[in-house]
């Protein structure tokens, strides 16, 4: 059997496009439908009144539209009628439909058995399903509940069930520190071995990674030779605002596997607070990173607020082939010796 970091590592060249605790809980309501779940390819909607039209073209029919967090099922992506690069590639649907691809974030519907030895200082797990809601975990708290989103990563501290015998994990966010009660069964839990280095036989020097802007691609080297490939989507310029991603020679300085990131300035669609944003590696001292994204699946755009957003599987390969080399459980490590990376 082939390990997941196995996997990573022998797949060169890369291309990614694409205790018990005690508690009382309401009892979770999933507001997708598992009935549609098949052999296929399943993707949630990104944002509400997301048109479907009769042809794969932005200038044929509409025929329906969906709204946020829906759960669609689809047939393998085509390429449609081109007005401009980015409505390139869209997704077959049911009843003759068709919807573009930018609108869609790919998802899987996996449950997980609960682990119920969890460290007391946190381990890391990811959201296995579309979305999962996150119910705040004071009684006191006036907050309402949160979506943690597909692909999202959390620190857990804990098993518990309600009285009806539904168990929950207990998250903490990493930001402000507030706890969150999450079906256990919506996450995975993230074993060490899974979070060991990719290629530590390299020489440090030896890697580095290319950000080139005008494209929207980015290059990661070994020994001056590409050994992955990601499409991505950088810092938004317009007149009206400017998060371009500064060009430059940088190292990498730190690092969080999962990161609370809250914009005051929304530039797009839901990505003003940002529960869990994974596989975070940042390379200048103002916070710009590489992450992975479950917002948007609008790469080859600039998008983000000046970091380099990544398909989320792009993200964790860049997390765990650059240095410095994190430790399993650490939630934040940093180091000035890190991966160079030019951003151009």
């Amino acid at each position: 059997m082939v390990s997941r970091r196995d996997f990573l590592k022998r797949s060169a060249l890369t291309t990614f496009s694409w205790p018990l605790l005690a508690f009382n809980h309401p009892a979770q309501r999933l507001t997708y439908d598992t009935g549609i779940i098949s052999s296929g390819i399943l993707g949630r909607v990104l944002s509400d009144s997301t048109p479907t039209y009769v042809k794969p073209d932005l200038q044929s029919v509409r025929n329906g539209s969906h709204k946020f967090n829906d759960v669609v099922s689809l047939s393998q992506p085509i390429t449609g009628f081109s007005h401009s690069s980015r409505d390139d590639i869209w997704f077959g649907m049911e009843n003759n439909s068709y919807i573009q691809s930018r609108s869609i974030q790919l998802v899987q519907d996996t449950l997980y058995e609960p682990c119920e030895n969890i460290s007391s200082s946190g381990q890391l797990a990811e959201i296995t399903v579309p979305f999962s809601e996150a119910w705040p975990g004071d009684k006191q708290n006036t907050r309402s509940h949160q979506f943690f989103f597909y692909g999202s990563t959390h620190w857990v501290y804990g098993l518990g069930e309600d009285p009806d015998r539904n168990l929950y994990y207990l998250v903490k966010e990493d930001r402000w520190g507030e706890s969150y009660y999450v079906n256990a069964t919506h996450m995975r839990i993230i074993d060490d071995e899974e979070l060991l280095p990719l290629s530590p036989e390299m020489e440090p020097e030896n890697k580095s990674i290319l950000v080139d802007t005008k494209n929207q691609i980015l290059f990661a080297y070994e020994n001056n030779t590409p050994v992955m490939i990601s499409a991505m989507s950088s810092g938004k310029f317009s007149e009206k605002l400017n998060f371009a991603t500064p060009a430059g020679n940088y190292l990498i300085n730190y690092k969080r596997p999962s990161r609370h990131m809250v914009h005051s300035d929304k530039i797009g669609i839901n990505d003003n607070e940002l529960y869990g944003v994974p596989w975070v590696t940042y390379f200048t001292d103002s916070g710009i990173a590489f992450h992975g994204t479950y917002w948007h699946n609008d790469y080859s755009q600039p998008r983000s607020h000046g970091c380099v957003n990544l398909p989320i599987h792009a993200a964790k390969w860049i997390y765990l082939w650059t240095n410095p080399v994190v430790p399993p459980r650490e939630k934040k490590y940093v180091s000035r010796y890190g991966t160079q990376v030019v951003v151009i």
